[in-house]
């Protein structure tokens, strides 16, 4: 089917030509619309009548920490491909209830395969010139004076 000698300088011309599409797919991802997604954290939290500040020290992302009274909340974006996910599960404090936020649900645990296989059927989307965004993965840890219901709370973070 192929001659000899011809398969070799096709893969590289194919390769060649992708390279354009991949950076192309890489920028469009990066472009970024509307407030970013730390900003709309802080206001939902503010929503909720906790005062919030900022707080880098965990996953090395931003992230947001709510207080009022005795409710302590911490909520960060995480990855979609489960980079962070044993960070937050181990590092959680004792007293705390660890949450995932992923399309409008709360999980106890990062339901990985989903949040991974949006965060690649963007990028596929992205590369065919769909202007499509990853579903936004939220980790939160909520203090036990936290009296939140966490189906709305999953509700009002599904729009980041």
């Amino acid at each position: 089917m192929w001659r000899k000698g011809v398969a070799l300088p096709v893969l590289a011309a194919a390769l060649l030509l992708s390279v354009p599409l991949k950076a192309w797919t890489i920028i469009a991802g990066r472009t970024a619309s509307g407030p970013a997604p730390e900003a709309v954290l802080a206001e939902r939290l503010g929503e909720m009548g906790l005062a919030t500040h900022p707080e880098t020290r965990l996953i090395d992302r931003p992230a947001l920490v709510g207080e009022a009274g005795s409710c302590r909340v911490w909520m960060g974006l995480v990855s979609g491909d489960g980079w962070h996910r044993n960070i937050v599960l181990t590092s959680a404090p004792p007293t705390m209830e660890v949450v995932f936020f992923f399309k409008g649900r709360a999980y106890a645990d990062q339901p990985t395969w989903a949040t991974w296989f949006d965060e690649k059927a963007s990028v596929l989307a992205r590369s065919f010139a769909m202007p499509v965004s990853p579903s936004p993965v939220v980790a939160a840890y909520l203090g036990p004076g936290c009296p939140l219901d966490r189906t709305a709370l999953a509700e009002r973070l599904r729009d980041l």
